[in-house]
C-alpha cells in the first residue's frame, strides 16, 4: 500500500507539471528538460514525504540522537546495544531464515542453467552471506562482540545487494517483476536486519544502483517505465530510511523511558530501605529513651509545654515529688502546681519555642504532701510521638544548700576571727612596744654607764642580755604586726629609686654581729656595674634580713653564707645561700605557712616564731615577685626571691657615669 501511495503521488505530480508546461507554451529558455522535471518532482514528492513524519514526532534530537535515530553518546548507544543483545540476536535469526529463502532460490538457477561456472560464482556468494550470518550467531555471542556481528552482518547484505539484481535478470526475469522483487529486499535490509543504519542505506544503494544500471543491458525497457521504476526504489529507500529511524528512535526512547524507570524504582527503593531504617532507629531510639527514661537514677519527666500537664515521669520523678499511683488510674500532674513562684514555667515554654536548652537553675518545690526542697532542674526540647515536649530533669539540693549555707557560716565566723585575731596581734603589738622600747633604752643607758658605774661587771652583762632580748622580741613583734597587716590587705608599699647595693649592705651588717657569733662567715656577690631599682626599700630590706637571718640559724658552724644578685631575662634574681641543715622538698611548703617550723617540739633547737620565711613570700610577692626555696637534707638551702624585671630601673655604668 506503501508504494502504491507512493508511486501515485510522484506519477499525478509529473502529469501535473506535464500539463501544466504544455499549456505553458513550448521552446525558449524557459522550457524545461525532462529530466530536469523529473528531479524537481521527486524533490518535492520526497520533502512533501519526510516533513509529515517530521511533524508527526520523529524529528532528531540535535543533542541526544543522531540522524539515525541512534544515540549521540557512543557511551549510551554501546549501553543500549548491550541491554537489547537478546533482541538484537533474534533479529540476526529472522535474518539467517530470509538468507535460507536466498539460498534456496539458487536452485531454480540451477534448473534454468545447468550447472555452468557462473551458476557456481553465483551460489558461492548466495553461501557466502549465508555462512557468515550463522557466523555472526555463533562466534559473535558476548557483549563485547557487536562490531565482529555488524561487520558479519554488514558483509552479508553486501554479498545479497550484488547477487540480488544478476540473479532476478540471469533467468531473463521482466524488468518490472525484478524491480518490484527489489524493493522486497530492500525492505528486507531496512525492517529485518539490525545493523546500523548508515550500513544499511549503503547496502541498499548499492542494489539499487546494481537495479538502474542493469535495465540498458535488457535492451528491451520503456523510459517512462524505468523512470517509474527509479522513483520506486528511491522512494522505497526513504521510506525504509524513515522508518529505520523511527524505528530506532522508538526503540531507545522506550529504552531511555525503561531505565529512567529502573532508576526511579531504585531511588523509591533506596528512599524506601532508607524510610525503614529510620523509621527502625527512632522506634530503637525510642525504646532506648524510654528505657533509659524509665530506669534513670535521676527524677526526669515529660511535660507538654503548652497545658504544662506531665505526659510521663519515671519512679524517680515519682518519688521525689511525693506521688503515688492510685487504683483508679494515674492522676494528671501539672507542673505550675509544684512550682509556685513561676521559675520554671517560662524557662519551659521559651525552650519548647526556641530549642534551646536550660541548665543547672535552683528553685524551691512544693511536693505533694506540702514540704518544701530545693532541685536543680534542667530543661531540654524533645519529641516525643510526633509531638514537641520538653524533658525535665531534677536534682535534689537540698542537703547540698545546707551544706553550702554550712560551709558560708564557717566561712563567715573564720573570717571574722581571722579579723579578731588581727585586730588583737595589731593592739598587742602596739602595747608592747611602749614598755619594750623603754626595757631597750634603759638597758642601753646601764649598757653605757650613762649616768655613772653600775658596780659589778655582771650588770653590765645583764644590762647587754636585757638589751638584746628586748630588741629581739621587738622584732618578733613588728613581723607579727607587718604580717597582720599583710593579710588583712593594710600593708601598703611606699616604691622608690634606690641603689640594690647599699639596701643588701645594709641587711647585712644587721645580721652580721649574729653570724659572728655563730662563727658563720657572710659572702655577698653584687652585679657590677650596679643596679638601680624601684622597690619599698625598708620591706626589701626586711626579706633580705629575715632570709640572712634564717640562713644564718639553720648553718653549721664554721659554713658560710652568700647573698648574690644578677639579671635574668625576665627578672631581678636575689638568692641567699647557706650550706645548712637543708629540708626535704615535701617539708617546702610547711616552711613557708605562718608560725610553723620543721621541728615543732618544745625542746627544738632553733629559736623563732616561724614568720621568717611567711613574711618575706609576702613582702616579695607584693611587688609582684615570687620566692621559690631549693633545698636538701645536709646539703643546704638556697631561696630565690625574683622581681620582675620593670623594677630594674638602670644601670650604673662606670665608664659612661
Amino acid at each position: 500500500m506503501c508504494l502504491t501511495l507512493v508511486s501515485s503521488r510522484v506519477f499525478e505530480e509529473l502529469r501535473r507539471r506535464g500539463s501544466g508546461s504544455r499549456h505553458a507554451g513550448g521552446g525558449g529558455e524557459g522550457e524545461r528538460s525532462p529530466r530536469r522535471e523529473c528531479a524537481m518532482t521527486i524533490g518535492a514528492t520526497m520533502k512533501r514525504m519526510i516533513r509529515p513524519t517530521a511533524a508527526a514526532g520523529v524529528t532528531r534530537d540535535p543533542v541526544l540522537f543522531r540522524w539515525t535515530g541512534e544515540f549521540a553518546d557512543a557511551a549510551l548507544e554501546e549501553k543500549f546495544l548491550r541491554a537489547n543483545l537478546n533482541d538484537l540476536r533474534a533479529r540476526v535469526r529472522a535474518t539467517l531464515y530470509g538468507c535460507y529463502v536466498f539460498v534456496i532460490w539458487g536452485a531454480f538457477d540451477l534448473v534454468t542453467h545447468g550447472p555452468t561456472q557462473l551458476f557456481f560464482l553465483v551460489m558461492t556468494g548466495r553461501l557466502a552471506a549465508l555462512l557468515l550470518l550463522v557466523a555472526a550467531l555463533k562466534l559473535f555471542r558476548k557483549p563485547g562482540q557487536l562490531n565482529g556481528l555488524f561487520l558479519a552482518l554488514t558483509l552479508s547484505q553486501f554479498l545479497v545487494a550484488t547477487i540480488a539484481p544478476f540473479s532476478l535478470w540471469w533467468d531473463s526475469t521482466d524488468y518490472s517483476t525484478g524491480i518490484m522483487s527489489i524493493v522486497v529486499v530492500l525492505f528486507a535490509f531496512y525492517v529485518g536486519v539490525p545493523t546500523k543504519l548508515s550500513r544499511n542505506l549503503a547496502a541498499s544503494l548499492v542494489l539499487t544502483s546494481g537495479a538502474i544500471l542493469v535495465a540498458p543491458a535488457l535492451g528491451n525497457y520503456d523510459p517512462a517505465t524505468l523512470l517509474q521504476n527509479v522513483l520506486l526504489l528511491i522512494a522505497a529507500n526513504a521510506i525504509g530510511v524513515q522508518i529505520v529511524r523511527a524505528s530506532n528512535r522508538l526503540r531507545r526512547e522506550a529504552y531511555l523511558t525503561m531505565h529512567q524507570q529502573d532508576e526511579l524504582n531504585e531511588q523509591l527503593t533506596h528512599e524506601i530501605d532508607v524510610r525503614r531504617e529510620a523509621e527502625q532507629a527512632m522506634r530503637a531510639s525510642e525504646e532506648s529513651f524510654e528505657s533509659l527514661f524509665f530506669n534513670a537514677p535521676q527524677p526526669l519527666a515529660l511535660v507538654d509545654p503548652r497545658s504544662l500537664e506531665v505526659i510521663q515521669a519515671n519512679s524517680a520523678a515519682q518519688v521525689l515529688v511525693g506521688y503515688e499511683r492510685d487504683g483508679d488510674g494515674d492522676s494528671k500532674l501539672n507542673v505550675s502546681s509544684f512550682f509556685p513562684n513561676g521559675d520554671v514555667v517560662p524557662s519551659l515554654r521559651m525552650v519548647a519555642e526556641s530549642g534551646g536548652r536550660g541548665a543547672g537553675k535552683e528553685v524551691e518545690l512544693i511536693r505533694l504532701d506540702g514540704t518544701r526542697i530545693w532541685v536543680a532542674v534542667s530543661v531540654a526540647p524533645v519529641g516525643f510521638k510526633g509531638r514537641r515536649s520538653v524533658l525535665v530533669g531534677l536534682q535534689d539540693v537540698t542537703e547540698k544548700r545546707h551544706q553550702l549555707d554550712t560551709l558560708r557560716q564557717a566561712r563567715d565566723m573564720a573570717n571574722e576571727a581571722s579579723r579578731s585575731k588581727s585586730e588583737f596581734l595589731a593592739n598587742m603589738s602596739h602595747e608592747l612596744r611602749t614598755p619594750l622600747n623603754a626595757i631597750i633604752g634603759f638597758s642601753e643607758a646601764l649598757q653605757n654607764e650613762l649616768f655613772g658605774p653600775v658596780g659589778s661587771p655582771r650588770y653590765r652583762e645583764y644590762a647587754e642580755d636585757i638589751h638584746d632580748s628586748g630588741v629581739h622580741l621587738l622584732t618578733l613583734i613588728n613581723d607579727i604586726l607587718d604580717l597582720s597587716k599583710i593579710e588583712a590587705g593594710h600593708f601598703k608599699l611606699h616604691e622608690d629609686e634606690a641603689d640594690l647595693n647599699p639596701i643588701v649592705s645594709s641587711a647585712l651588717r644587721l645580721v652580721r654581729h649574729r653570724a659572728e657569733k655563730a662563727d658563720i662567715t657572710l659572702n655577698c656577690v653584687l652585679p657590677d656595674p650596679p643596679l638601680t631599682v624601684v622597690v619599698d626599700e625598708r620591706a626589701l630590706k626586711q626579706v633580705l634580713i629575715n632570709l640572712i637571718a634564717n640562713a644564718v640559724k639553720f648553718s653549721h658552724a664554721g659554713s658560710s653564707v652568700t647573698v648574690s644578685a644578677g639579671l635574668r631575662s625576665d627578672s631581678l634574681r636575689i638568692s641567699v645561700a647557706d650550706r645548712g641543715i637543708g629540708m626535704e622538698a615535701d617539708d617546702i611548703p610547711r616552711a613557708l605557712a605562718p608560725f610553723s617550723q620543721l621541728d615543732g617540739t618544745l625542746s627544738r633547737s632553733h629559736e623563732g616564731t616561724g614568720l621568717g620565711l611567711p613574711l618575706a613570700k609576702h613582702l616579695t610577692e607584693l611587688h609582684g615577685g615570687t620566692l621559690s626555696i631549693e633545698s636538701a637534707p645536709d646539703v643546704g638551702t638556697t631561696v630565690h626571691v625574683d622581681l620582675p624585671i620593670e623594677c630594674v630601673a638602670h644601670r650604673l655604668d662606670r665608664d659612661t657615669a
